[in-house]
């Protein structure tokens, strides 16, 4: 071998040694780092048990290497760790992408981010970090720390972020406005602030990022108006303002947002018609203008949207009639058109919407009939809201074996005749509310066998008859507020209904945790008597249960059966005819927040076992014969005299007729003493009267014969001077 060959075979070797060495040495880097990240955190889970010197480190869980097997990738989604993050892992000299999102970490964000000259991609997201927004690393192309607790102001210097695509902000306590330095950006395509506390206008330097397809910055308290200017976006695809404090009209420059898909507007202070230039928007899929100001009729023109799958204009002041187009925008899925002022007939032609899912027309003044065609829809339709209208005639038996309503509500109508017995091929029903109107006829037993119905409503109507224990062996199997309040219903309380309401059992117990009756676009709303207000709950959670039966004409005894249905808030029987006494097992009713019996023929006392519960803020037993010591302690001391008025033989606070020592109701001679005692106090007050009587007339004579004489002569003329004083004025 010549010595030039063995110079070279020389330095080769001494290449690949020192390749290897730093090879190794790097790897040892990584993982110190690594282990000095997983020390400052805790892993409940035992997803990084394999973080150890014994496995190698591109092996270990969540850990991705590059071709070199230096650390590229730390993904730790969801994995349940908590504790804070080191700054460690910004040191990792290959690094491109952390993603530490959805877990439990608290602390700040380490400053040290900035020095990071690698990395491109950042997720934070759902977690609970605090402090202040960090300066960025110049090289980040994505960074998401959406759903923090961040707070302070926006840093300027993010300005400098050239590379930044998307920006994800939103979710946290952010306070001030938005830094001018964020135009500078040009290659940002998607920009979320919502939820903040962001304040001051929306930047007009916003037009100059041509490259921004998505504008997220609704939930804050910017104002003014829309700016004019945000016409020069036009590649946005998805432009979110809502629930700010925006005013003014709706711009006509937003027509000329042509790749625009979704135009959030809702919860603003806007007013004005809607501009015609929306309607030239033909990649329109989603519009929700809600809870506005908005004013004038919904034109024809919005025929136009053939993209449109959405549409919101509830909470505004639109007149006139439900345009006829909307029956030709074949993707249509969902409209919302209640809270209004529009006026006419349902159009029929919604017959034609067969993909439609929610017909939302509700607080209207809508008349005419319900068009006859919901069993047609009803295989695609799930909610369809009718409430408070002046809609009439009967509802027809359209609905077929396919039928998918979820939630039917034509609460405050005037329609009549029967529930349609075709009602009981959907299924899936979870809410019916028919109150408020003029349905007669007896009970539906067909509602008994709806296997997932949650809230049935049919208060104030004209049904009538006997409710029967029914044939079916677990009736209502659901069912969690019950109304039949102000209608004709006579017998007694249905005592083999009442025992087998599971769902009214151990209610909570059945969720995992709270959640609210809704649809995937509309929640569930109900009217209801709540500690004697009637009131509109707008959302409804799967754990709360309510029975109302009063104003009818129920009679006998209160079944005792009542008191297994222990996850009950509300129950109202007032005003029936129910007799015996009150069941010692009501008492079991521990989650009970208000309980109404006034108004019947109950007997006997009032069991001490009801201050067992606990929750109970509104109590009303009035105008019964109920007899006895009212229960002392706990809740009961809050209530007030209305709850026990017109039982003449109740005693103890907050009454002021006492008991005796032995907690019993008064006996006869105590009774006499005190009627004894009311007659001599009469008579006192008849002696005091007719000597204020005989006093009076006598004073009146004197007087006028003291008068007519000019005696006394300084009482006459004092009287002279103050009257014609008086008269002067």
């Amino acid at each position: 071998m010549s010595n030039k060959e063995a110079k070279a075979h020389s330095l080769l070797f001494m290449f690949m040694f020192l390749f290897v060495l730093n090879f190794s040495l790097s790897q040892v880097d990584d993982l110190e780092l690594l282990l000095s990240f997983k020390s400052s955190i805790n892993d409940p889970s035992g997803f990084l048990s394999n973080w150890n010197s014994s496995t190698p480190l591109c092996m270990w869980h969540g850990i991705t290497c590059n071709n070199f097997s230096r650390v590229k990738v730390i993904d730790l989604v969801k994995k349940n760790i908590s504790g804070i993050i080191s700054s460690s892992i910004f040191y990792l000299v290959e690094i491109e992408t952390i993603n530490l999102s959805n877990n439990q970490l608290l602390g700040e964000i380490p400053k040290d981010l900035a020095s990071s000259v690698s990395l491109r991609y950042l997720n934070f997201s759902n977690n609970h970090l605090t402090g202040e927004v960090p300066k960025f690393s110049f090289s980040l192309e994505i960074l998401d720390l959406w759903g923090n607790l961040l707070s302070g102001k926006i840093p300027s210097q993010i300005g400098a972020c050239s590379n930044l695509q998307e920006l994800d902000l939103g979710g946290n306590n952010l306070e001030g406005r938005i830094p001018s330095s964020i135009s500078n950006i040009s290659r940002l395509q998607i920009l979320t602030l919502a939820c903040n506390k962001l304040v001051g206008r929306i930047p007009r330097a916003l037009t100059k990022m041509k490259s921004l397809k998505w504008i997220s910055f609704g939930y804050n308290n910017f104002s003014g108006e829309i700016p004019q200017e945000l016409v020069g976006l036009v590649s946005l695809s998805f432009l979110d303002l809502a629930y700010n404090n925006l005013s003014g009209q709706i711009p006509s420059s937003l027509g000329n947002l042509t790749n625009l898909q979704h135009l959030l507007l809702f919860g603003n202070k806007l007013t004005g018609l809607l501009p015609r230039s929306i309607f030239g928007l033909k990649k329109l899929i989603e519009i929700d203008l809600s809870d506005n100001y908005l004013f004038g009729e919904i034109p024809e023109l919005i025929i136009k949207l053939q993209s449109l799958e959405i549409l919101y204009l509830f909470l505004n002041d639109f007149t006139g009639k439900i345009p006829n187009a909307l029956a030709s925008l074949p993707r249509l899925h969902v409209i919302n058109l209640s809270s209004n002022s529009l006026i006419g007939e349902i159009p029929s032609l919604i017959c034609n919407l067969t993909s439609i899912v929610v017909i939302a027309l509700a607080d209207n003044n809508l008349s005419g009939i319900i068009p006859p065609c919901p069993g047609n829809i009803s295989k695609s339709l799930t909610v369809l809201d009718l409430w408070k209208n002046s809609v009439h005639g009967p509802i027809l038996e359209t609905f077929g074996q396919d039928c998918g309503l979820r939630n039917l509500n034509f609460q405050g109508n005037k329609l009549e005749g029967s529930l349609p017995r075709s009602l009981a091929n959907c299924r899936n029903l979870e809410f019916v509310d028919i109150g408020n109107n003029k349905l007669n006829g007896s009970f539906p037993y067909w509602l008994y066998t709806l296997p997932e119905l949650q809230v049935l409503g049919l208060r104030s109507n004209k049904l009538r008859g006997v409710l029967h224990s029914s044939k079916t062996s677990h009736p209502f199997p659901k069912l969690r507020i019950l109304d039949l309040a102000n209608n004709e219903f006579t017998g007694p309380l249905p005592k083999g209904i009442i025992k087998n309401m599971k769902a009214m059992i151990n209610l909570k117990e059945q969720q995992s945790s709270t959640q609210y009756m809704r649809g995937i676009y509309y929640p569930y709303h109900f009217n209801l008597t709540v500690k004697g207000f009637y009131i509109k709950l707008y959302e409804t959670t799967t754990t709360f249960a309510s029975i109302d039966l009063s104003n009818n004409n129920f009679h006998g005894e209160i079944p005792s059966v009542i008191g297994k249905l222990s996850s009950l808030r509300g129950l109202n029987l007032s005003h029936n005819s129910l007799s015996g006494h009150i069941p010692t097992s009501m008492g079991n009713l521990t989650n009970l927040e208000w309980l109404d019996l006034s108004s019947n023929m109950l007997t006997g006392q009032i069991p001490s076992k009801l201050i067992d519960m606990t929750f109970l803020t509104f109590l009303n037993l009035s105008n019964n014969q109920l007899t006895g010591p009212i229960p002392q302690g706990k809740h009961f001391n809050t209530f007030e005299n209305g709850s026990y008025e017109g039982n003449l033989a109740l005693c103890g606070f907050p009454l002021l007729k006492a008991c005796n020592n032995d907690g019993r109701k008064q006996s006869p001679s105590f009774l006499k003493e005190a009627d004894d005692s009311e007659t001599k106090i009469n008579f006192g007050w008849k002696v005091v009267l007719i000597g204020y009587g005989c006093g009076l007339i006598f004073g009146v004579v004197v007087g006028y014969v003291t008068f007519k004489n000019g005696e006394p002569k300084w009482f006459v003329t004092l009287y002279h001077v103050k009257y014609h004083g008086k008269g002067r004025r």
